[in-house]
Parts: C-alpha cells; structure tokens; sequence
C-alpha cells in the first residue's frame, strides 16, 4: 500500500465512519471481486462507499489532499483494469449505494443514482408504465453507461474536484452538460442523472444459428440496415461466437405480424431455436430473459465502420483465422451493432454531444475474449488486440473505416476522445480545465479514457 493511499484511507475512516472497507474488513474480499471481469480483481488500499453527493465531496477532498489514486466504481462492468478497479496505490470510490431512483410525473423524467443498475431502473419504470434506453444486462450500472455518451439525459448532479456540487443541463453549465455526454470521468463525480423515459413498448427475439451460415446471416442483417434509415423503430445486434450465433431483433412497437426487414432472419435454414421467442413484452422482460454475465477473465476492443456486406464477409473470415491462431484465447467473439443515420441527428437536436459521429449508416464492432485463468492471459489479449488491427486495415482498404470509437465498448488504451475529432477535443478540454483547473481528475485518477492521454 503507497503512503498516499495509507493517508487517504485514515482520513476518509474519520471522515466517513461506516463507510470505508480496509482490507482486514470482511467485506473486503466481495469488493476486491465484484468486477465483472477477473482482470479487475485488484487488491484496493481501501474501499469508500458514500451515501450522498455530499459524503462524495467529503472523499473527494480526503483523496486529493493525500495525493492518492483513485478510480470511480458503478457497476464494475468495465473490463479494464485500474478503470473502476486498482491495486494498493489508491482508492475505489464505490457509489453502488447511490442507487435510488424517482420520478418526476408531470415532466416525464427519472431521476436515477449512479450507482444503480439497470435491473433496477427497468424495475422501477415499468411500475409507471416507461422505460428508459440504457443497458442490455441488468447488472450494467447506469453512470459508466451514459457518461460514454447517451442523449436521454436532461441533467447530471456533478461533484467537481474543489467539492462544489452542481446541475449541468442545456440551462445550467451547459458545457459541462455537454461534455459529460461521453466525455466519461474527465471533469467530476457524476452522483445523479436525470434521464428522459419512453413508452414501454417492445418486440424482441433471440435467435439461435448456425455459425456457419454467416454469408445469409450477415446479408440479412444489411437488409435490416437499409430498414432502419426509413423505419426508427427498428434494432437488432448479432454476435457471432466459436460455437454459434446468436441474433437479437428489436422492434420498438407491439405489432401482430413480424416486421418485414426481420423476415430474412427467421427464413434461414440455419436456424437453431429462438431462446427468447417473439414477444411483445418490456425492456425489463428481455433483459430478464439475457440474464446477467459470468465472472471471467475478458479483454474487449472496439472499431466502427460503415455499412457494407462484402466488408462483414471478409472480417468474418479474418475472425475465424483468428479463432485458429489463438486457441487459448477461450471464447473469442464479436458482436455487430447497427446505427442508423437518425442517432447523429437526434444527438444535434438534443443540444448536441461531444462524440462527433458521423451522420452515415454505420456498424460498431465490439471484439472480445473471456477465459478463465491466467496462464491464458497473453492469447486473450494478443487475440483480440489482433483481430480489432486487422479489421481496421480491411476496413481502411476497402474505404469502409470509420474514426469513432465508443468508450463503453473499447479497451483503455484505445483513444476513444481523439475519435471525437479536433474541435470536440479541444471543447472536452477547455471544459476541463474550467471546472478542474488544478488537474485533480487528470493527475490522481488511476486510468481511463481521460484527456492526459490525448
């Protein structure tokens, strides 16, 4: 344990009685592994679980006034090591008990902890009727969601690093708002979002192929692509995995006949059995039906493209040169996600973002790995780091690549805030050092995706 760290957690102990977890704490072992992911199980110095945005002003001020690292932990779903997960050179500040949730009946909006997750939030909403977009796993926490940039968010209850809280919407701060847009953990503890929410209805499938019928399974998906430009409603994913794959169709409406686009999917010979049957049911009833995820050891990274069926084939194929080469590498997978040019619109029309995404029909590539030792850590990260390299050279040949990188897919040493483009950069930056002047945020936060890496 470092100096700073040691002095932290002795001040925080009398600052926070109650709220601090030393390793000769019972409780310490259950937060040291709670992280999705086993290459986030790092032995902390301590653990501070406040209960209010004041108590994290209080932590705040004790970490900064030791020198102390520190990371931000919400629903330990990011992947990364030293991101919400660090070793004994610092402090986790563990804000799952900031997880209530309320709503504002007369403006529509859901006023939500940043320590929830959104099981929860899915819980609480479909009692009123609405939903909320956020995660596709119940045990995603909602704050690592959207500061990697989500345009349902009316207001963010921010603690900045001098220990003043503030509200930063269109009104109010209106550039920390817009920073705060997937501008991640750059300028303050986010302790609060208020989000807007959305009639509840949903029709959803979860089909099952045969892996090796991939030229039919990604055709039908670029059909599905073309739909979306025209018709908003429609949604879908699909990953393939060593042994299948599995394809998610979304249609945001109940209606008695399959939508058109989603036809192809369920003509496909390779067809294996839908694990979750065409249902018009809730956001709460499909993430139900996914579950949550396992503890595994995991590397991800990301890469956006546009849309091109001969471009899919050909990563496709350098997937299962991949699969081949690293063995070890357990299940090594990716997952297709569709964006219609309607989501770069709706940003501008929400008072813009800071991510820059271009206003194309486009494709972002999650690669990924998860085994279960360490001996088998090299081929899990040189595994994936290849195949997220070798798709970005296809794709550059071909014309096809795109600049953007979503932060809550990627891995840490990808620069998902350079993808935003210069002028959005230089905004995050100049935000920065308006409400972190002294560089709190850039100089004691353990790793990230954060501007002193820009």
């Amino acid at each position: 344990m470092s100096n700073s760290a040691a002095a932290a957690c002795a001040t925080l102990t009398s600052a926070l009685p109650e709220r601090v977890i030393t390793p000769d704490d019972v409780q310490y072992e259950s937060l040291r592994n709670f992280p999705w992911s086993q290459t986030c199980w790092l032995p902390a110095a301590c653990y501070v679980q406040p209960r209010s945005p004041e108590e994290v002003a209080v932590a705040l001020k004790a970490i900064k006034e030791a020198g102390s690292q520190f990371t931000i932990r919400g629903g330990g779903h990011n992947c990364n090591p030293n991101v919400s997960s660090i070793n004994g050179s610092g402090v986790v500040i563990d804000l799952r008990h900031m997880n209530s949730v309320s709503f504002d009946k007369s403006r529509g909006i859901a006023n939500i902890g940043s320590g929830s997750n959104w099981g929860q939030v899915y819980a609480f909403l479909e009692e009123h009727g609405l939903t909320a977009i956020g995660g596709r796993q119940k045990d995603v926490g909602v704050g690592g969601f959207l500061l990697g940039g989500a345009d349902s968010i009316v207001n963010f209850e921010v603690v900045l690093a001098d220990s003043t809280i503030v509200n930063a919407n269109q009104e109010e701060n209106p550039d920390l708002y817009r920073a705060l847009k997937g501008g991640g953990t750059n300028f303050g503890v986010v302790t609060r979002f208020d989000i807007q929410t959305y009639e509840i209805k949903a029709q959803y499938t979860l089909n099952v192929y045969d892996r090796g019928d991939y030229a039919n399974i990604l055709r039908a998906t670029v059909e599905v692509q073309k739909a979306m430009e025209t018709d908003p409603k429609y949604g879908m994913f699909v990953t393939f995995y060593p042994t299948m794959s599995v394809v998610g169709l979304f249609y945001a409406d109940w209606v008695s006949e399959t939508p058109e686009a989603f036809q192809p999917f369920f003509n496909l010979k390779s067809l294996i059995n839908s694990v979750v049957p065409t249902t018009n049911g809730t956001v709460k009833s499909l993430v139900d039906a996914l579950g949550p995820a396992t503890h595994l050891r995991r590397h991800v990274s990301m890469a956006s493209s546009k849309v091109s069926y001969d471009l899919y084939l050909d990563i496709h194929k350098h997937w299962l040169a991949m699969l081949e080469k690293y063995p070890g590498a357990g299940n090594m997978f990716y997952a297709l996600q569709p964006l219609s040019t309607a989501v770069a619109q709706l940003a501008e029309a929400r008072g813009g973002n800071t991510l820059g995404i271009e206003r194309v029909p486009q494709s972002w590539w999650a690669f990924a790995a998860e085994w279960p030792d360490e001996e088998n850590d090299v081929a899990g990260y040189q595994g994936v780091n290849e195949l997220y390299s070798g798709m970005r050279e296809i794709a550059e040949e071909q014309g096809q690549l795109l600049d953007f990188i979503f932060m809550n897919d990627a891995s840490v040493s990808q620069k998902a805030l350079a993808s935003y483009g210069a002028d959005n950069v230089k905004r995050l930056q100049e935000t920065a050092a308006k409400y972190d002047p002294e560089g709190f945020f850039q100089k004691q936060q353990k790793d990230g995706f954060l501007l002193r890496k820009m």
